[in-house]
């Protein structure tokens, strides 16, 4: 092989996958997952297009300021943090709840059960994050997936017995909902969207 025929085939493997990662940036319309972008709400609108809950995902997001600069990974993490700091104030409010006195030993006991369900979501929240820093995506949206299903176990044992209703109902639909962003984020950063 020449010295001119060699250099051009260097060059070749030096473009060729940088012209990989353009195409493939411009067929999804974003970033490139771990790029910082200037234009970070620019990143938060197009990933919230895709959120069942837009405009929660694009105000809680936007409530974070180091949003403002993030790239798919910290939007993601951001994501994950705003549904921990939830479930933290959702397990206070339960807490207070059970000082409280009732006459109601079913209320008291269901109460008790969506402690232990919004620790347990805690732990699978605290479990994501510790997946999307390896990038297993799959088992961030696995442990997402679980935290949601506690605060649905929470819900559904007030359903058990008829005339009971769940007072943390509007608290758990906001924290599913946080979830939910979260997972739509995770999908980004995989390339599942």
């Amino acid at each position: 092989m020449n010295t001119i025929s060699g250099v051009f085939f260097i060059l070749i493997l030096a473009f060729w996958p940088h012209q990989i990662l353009a195409q493939e940036d411009q067929d999804l319309g974003l970033i490139i997952p771990n790029q910082k972008s200037s234009l970070g709400e620019e990143l938060i609108a197009q990933v919230c297009d895709h959120a069942i809950y837009k405009n929660l995902c694009i105000s809680s997001l936007e409530s974070v300021p180091e949003s403002k600069d993030a790239d798919l990974f910290e939007l993601t993490t951001i994501a994950l943090k705003l549904a921990a700091a939830n479930a933290t104030e959702i397990k206070k409010y339960v807490q207070k709840l059970l000082n409280k006195s009732h006459s109601d030993r079913y209320t008291h006991q269901c109460l008790a059960d969506c402690s232990e369900n919004y620790e347990d979501a805690l732990d699978r929240i605290e479990d994501s994050l510790k997946a999307l820093e390896s990038k297993g995506y799959n088992d961030v949206n696995t442990w997402v997936t679980a935290a949601m299903a506690d605060a649905e176990s929470c819900e559904e044992g007030f359903l058990d017995r008829p005339g009971h209703k769940s007072p943390l109902t509007g608290r758990s639909t906001i924290f599913n909902q946080l979830c939910s962003i979260a997972l739509t984020i995770t999908n980004f950063l995989s390339g599942s969207v």
